[in-house]
């Protein structure tokens, strides 16, 4: 399939305070907006000209609130005008292409997967699949996993914290040092508790009772 890569409107249609019918694509150019409102400019397919400032449409916005997607300079967005002047236009959406392609595909047409990823590669994913999986990953390969058999928090050293819902086992596992520190701590098993050590066993106290 051709991805456009150009608009039917002529480019006369888009001088400087000129009126354009329609949507337009675009690249962004800049993304630092000093008046901080998260606007962008960027140059439409037809043209060298930088455009205006352009807002963003975004599912929630409010005072200090909000969801904040600002596109990277070299994205391809869809641009539209407020009362088809070009002064003012707003981006209502991203948009792949054949050189920006996306992180997922829908290759065996289930369509399970919804994801954010960033430009460093951190994600957060919902996988509505068999195991009805969601992950928030760090691009290190940390990451936090909830799924149907329970969840999982790791990190690329091989530190685990391990629930398994199914069979109601938990399990910690520490690479290095394991600290529980608290002003009181308190261990019970309802059936058997086992202590072992692989070297040296220290138990310390101002007074120890057994009982």
């Amino acid at each position: 399939m051709r991805i456009p890569q150009s608009s039917p409107v002529s480019e006369t249609q888009y001088e400087a305070g000129g009126y354009a019918k329609g949507v337009a694509l675009a690249t962004v150019t800049q993304n630092k907006d000093d008046q901080n409102l998260c606007r962008v400019k960027v140059r439409y397919s037809w043209s060298d000209t930088e455009s205006y400032w352009a807002r963003l449409a975004v599912p929630m916005a409010g005072k200090g609130r909000g969801w904040v997607t600002i596109p990277e300079v070299g994205d391809e967005v869809l641009v539209v005008f407020e009362r088809e002047d070009i002064r003012y236009p707003y981006i209502v959406g991203s948009l792949w292409n054949g050189k920006q392609t996306p992180p997922v595909n829908n290759s065996n047409g289930k369509n399970d997967v919804r994801i954010l990823k960033s430009r460093k590669q951190h994600h957060l994913m919902f996988d509505d699949g068999s195991k009805g999986v969601v992950e928030l990953k760090h691009e290190k390969g940390r990451k936090i996993r909830f799924d149907d058999d329970g969840f999982i928090v790791e990190d690329e050293k091989g530190n685990v914290v391990q629930v398994d819902s199914t069979s109601g086992n938990m399990s910690i596992k520490a690479k290095g040092h394991l600290q529980i520190k608290a002003k009181t701590i308190s261990i019970e098993a309802d059936a058997t508790m086992e202590i072992k050590a692989g070297a040296t066993l220290n138990i310390k106290g101002q007074l120890i009772n057994i009982n």
